[in-house]
């Protein structure tokens, strides 16, 4: 198994590096008095000095260079993220709870929330890019979340039906829509430099979260034995979220001169877009890997707990402490490595880096079924590859669109991801329990690598 691994893993390594190479352009951090000084009267405008001049959102109060609005954004993103990752332990328990088998049936309470989410998706980031509105927006969307785990919460202490319980799912996935519209407003904070950067940051918040969340509540869970109680937790951290946001954020000014025209979504040339002049091209490619590794990960998010307890016999504090193990990797690579990796290798090459080792990963978790170590060691590679993988897709879409249409270019982008963690965990679930845990997760795996190679074959073509 660990030969197996280790050849795995470095045949992944080389097929990254057969990319040609295409480096990030470094920029010099502006101090925040240069940001907002006012362009003088006889110079024209340009996207570089509209980008400046929102580096401090408002003209709002900064901390250490970094404007307390998007330090705002991210930690909402970790409270929000948190309650989810604290029902990662209780899944095994919500199955036993609604007498589910494993496999399709399992995967319904995976899938529940995300397709919710897809009519939520449809008006939320489109609506956030009408001016003045991505606070509201993202105060609406955490605050609907946070209501609706309440409903799931009493749902469960009063043992309401499934189908009762799934239905809240999909009513509290209706209200969600707060990640792509906070990167959208991040895009709007921040400089070309800075955005990588600050979605990296973005990324370990969410990564922390899974640090903190699955121990958590592994350990709420064991100490009151009650499924509503957890549920109930995870609603006051998305109301607290709420608050956060409408306390310290402000809206950051994206206005251009009138004379100015703003190039369209469907155009076909955006100069800044990494994946070169024709746009459409460009966004089909990044929202299709998107919607790969999405497919992909979803197997691991809907059957890695349920796969550990029932493979080695883990409690719920196991499972917790494992996952919350995991997912510091995930955060040493977010904190330590990302930027130095994307500075020195460029945003398509770190992005097919760290999806082939995610491919990698999860074939091998699959193969582990004799092995608690062997099995860590693979989800530990997968874990090491989505962090270099993860704030990727939202740069190269961010820098792609034009301001005026970045909520509805991450919207579509959150729908296309959507549907794949719908039908993910339905499909595989199915395939799981037919074929067995290596067929759905090699399967997973090949979706990935696909994610994978779509990369590289849009980065040849415009590398050509």
């Amino acid at each position: 198994m660990r030969r197996s691994l280790l050849l795995l893993t470095t045949g992944a390594v080389a097929s990254a590096w057969a990319l040609p190479s295409t480096p990030s352009k470094r920029r010099p951090l502006t101090t925040r008095a240069a940001a907002l000084r006012p362009p003088s009267a006889d110079a024209p405008p340009n996207r570089q000095a509209v980008k400046l001049r929102a580096v401090a959102p408002g003209g709002g109060p900064s901390w250490k260079g970094v404007p307390v609005s998007v330090l705002a954004v991210i930690a909402a993103a970790f409270l929000n993220l948190l309650g989810f990752t604290m029902t990662g332990p209780i899944t095994p328990a919500l199955a036993e709870h609604f007498a589910l088998p494993v496999g399709a049936r399992v995967g319904m309470l995976t899938s529940a929330y995300p397709f919710g989410m897809l009519g939520g998706l449809m008006v939320w980031p489109r609506l956030s890019d009408k001016r003045g509105m991505r606070k509201p927006i993202l105060v609406l969307s955490l605050g609907g979340v946070g209501l609706g785990l309440v409903a799931q919460s009493m749902a469960l202490a009063r043992n309401a039906p499934l189908w009762t319980f799934l239905g809240l799912r999909a009513l509290s996935g209706a209200a969600a829509g707060a990640s792509p519209v906070a990167k959208a407003y991040l895009a709007d904070a921040a400089t070309a430099d800075q955005l990588p950067r600050w979605l990296a940051w973005r990324e370990a918040a969410s990564t922390f979260a899974f640090i903190v969340g699955p121990l958590f509540g592994g350990l709420l869970f064991h100490g009151t034995a009650s499924l509503a109680s957890v549920v109930g937790v995870t609603a006051a951290f998305s109301l607290l979220a709420a608050g956060i946001i409408a306390v310290f954020v402000e809206e950051v000014d994206t206005s251009k001169p009138a004379e100015r025209k703003q190039p369209q979504l469907l155009s076909n040339e955006y100069s800044s877009c990494p994946l070169g002049a024709s746009l459409i091209g460009a966004i089909a490619t990044i929202c299709a890997m998107s919607a790969l590794e999405n497919a992909g990960a979803s197997t691991w998010d809907a059957f890695g707990a349920v796969l550990t307890r029932n493979r080695f016999g883990l409690d719920a504090r196991g499972v917790g402490l494992m996952l919350t193990s995991l997912a510091c990797v995930s955060f040493g690579v977010s904190t330590t490595l990302f930027d130095r990796v994307r500075r020195r290798f460029g945003l398509v090459r770190t992005a097919v880096l760290g999806l082939c080792l995610m491919a990698t990963g999860l074939g091998c978790v699959g193969l582990a079924t004799n092995s608690l170590t062997s099995f860590a060691l693979a989800a530990a590679l997968y874990q090491l590859g989505k962090p270099l993988y993860a704030p990727i897709v939202p740069t190269l879409l961010l820098q792609c669109v034009p301001p005026n249409k970045r909520g509805l270019a991450m919207g579509i982008d959150a729908a296309v991801n959507t549907v794949a963690r719908c039908v993910a965990p339905l499909a595989l679930g199915a395939l799981l329990r037919a074929r067995g845990a290596g067929v759905a997760f090699g399967s997973a795996s090949a979706l990935v690598f696909g994610a994978a190679g779509l990369a590289l074959l849009r980065a040849r073509n415009v590398a050509l």
